[in-house]
């Protein structure tokens, strides 16, 4: 029997946009001619890359720092998360940060793939407020029909069970069933088994 796959550092960005008092959120859906997960629908996101981890230029607050430390993140690879989520953001959706001061991210989760998969990843998930981009969503080609969407109306859509998943609590969180205690979680399988931990221990 041979062993896992590692998985790749990874980052996705959830931006999230309020407007009288409902809450939308950033997706696009993977091309119907893609080989893994057509159709379904997804944050932005992708590979940390080592130029990542030396980025210098954005600032990321302490509670960031202290929530990816605890997800067993270190300093070079919790910048280069950040810088990753950002970054392929920019890529997949071409909105840029209006200044690299990130003052409302936060840390939604970590999820690492099963081990029966081929291609694994080790996925850090963080929240900001659509307020930091410019407006203009032009996509180049990863992603189709990038909108902002109705928390309510995206988990109806084709997802991944850790995209859905994120997005329930989302909703949870904007009902004020649960708090920012809640995260980050950490999402994993051992075996068929999922396992969720958060910080409270609920």
């Amino acid at each position: 029997m041979s062993n896992p796959v590692k998985p790749k550092a990874a980052a996705s960005l959830v931006i999230i946009r309020n407007i009288k008092n409902k809450a939308e959120v950033l997706m696009g859906q993977r091309p119907k001619t893609a080989k893994f997960a057509p159709n379904v629908w997804v944050f932005p996101g992708g590979r940390v890359e080592e130029s990542d981890c030396n980025n210098k230029k954005i600032v990321i607050n302490k509670k960031v720092l202290k929530d990816l430390k605890k997800l067993n993140s270190s300093s070079s690879l919790s910048r280069g998360l950040v810088s990753a989520a950002i970054r392929e953001t920019e890529e997949e959706t071409s909105l840029r940060l209006i200044n690299n001061k990130l003052d409302d991210l936060w840390v939604l989760a970590r999820a690492i793939t099963p081990a029966n998969q081929k291609l694994r990843f080790d996925t850090k998930f963080f929240v900001l407020n659509s307020n930091n981009f410019t407006e203009k969503i032009i996509g180049n080609g990863e992603l189709n029909n990038l909108n902002f969407i109705d928390l309510y109306k995206a988990i109806e859509l084709p997802l991944f069970d850790i995209t859905e998943f994120l997005i329930e609590d989302l909703i949870k969180k904007h009902e004020n069933q649960i708090n920012n205690q809640h995260f980050p979680f950490f999402w994993r399988y051992k075996g068929p088994k999922r396992i969720i931990s958060r910080p409270n221990n609920t």
